[in-house]
């Protein structure tokens, strides 16, 4: 493969390749179509079929609210599980011809200063249509969660997947879990109250 000085040296030449250089010139000009002219090079994300474009368009106007049906019995508030997700998704998924593949990339053990074990997992998706084309850009997503048990990976992915899902096809549930939802008073005092289950940390004012 040719240096990128070679390219730029034969974009200042006019783009005319001299005597005997004939059989580079396929190599040559693919080359230089792949590069970005202006500076900084920036990093493009490749064009979406439209085959998948408009599938993704079809599940966002045939998508409804979820119903917030599950509840998490230590922090008291319900929220979508991840079932919720998928009983909504997948018919329209199918019925519109769009494929949603996860897979994981990358998992690295760390450990935390009290010495217990944390997990760093980035998923990627590729996107299908229901005709066989894909999407060359795959999306990336980043967890990070307290390693507990064997169910540390399953609720991890289910996480992620149910993130992914709502920010691709733009799913509302109501849910406060955004920062405008958090308490913003940051210097306040923080007092903790245990029970025979669990700690918990509670701000006071």
């Amino acid at each position: 493969m040719m240096s990128e000085l070679t390219i730029d040296a034969f974009l200042r030449d006019g783009g005319k390749f001299k005597q005997g250089e004939k059989k580079m010139e396929e190599e040559i000009v693919q080359q230089v179509e792949s590069v970005v002219v202006d500076e900084p090079r920036y990093h493009l994300i490749p064009k979406m079929p439209k085959t998948i474009a408009k599938a993704i368009n079809d599940v966002m106007k045939d998508i409804k609210t979820l119903q917030k049906t599950s509840e998490n019995k230590f922090q008291n508030y319900n929220y979508a599980d991840i079932d919720s997700f998928l009983k909504a998704v997948n018919p329209l998924c199918a019925q519109h011809g769009l494929i949603i593949t996860m897979d994981e990339e990358s998992c690295r053990v760390s450990k935390n200063p009290d010495g217990k074990p944390w997990l760093h997992i980035v998923y990627k998706f590729i996107l299908s249509s229901g005709v066989g084309e894909t999407w060359s850009y795959t999306p990336r997503r980043n967890m990070f969660v307290a390693m507990t048990g064997g169910q540390t990976m399953g609720s991890s992915q289910s996480y992620v997947l149910k993130q992914f899902l709502r920010g691709l096809l733009f799913i509302s549930t109501g849910d406060k879990d955004d920062l405008d939802g958090h308490n913003q008073t940051f210097a306040t005092k923080t007092s903790k109250t245990t029970d025979a289950k669990h700690t918990t940390q509670r701000r006071t004012s």
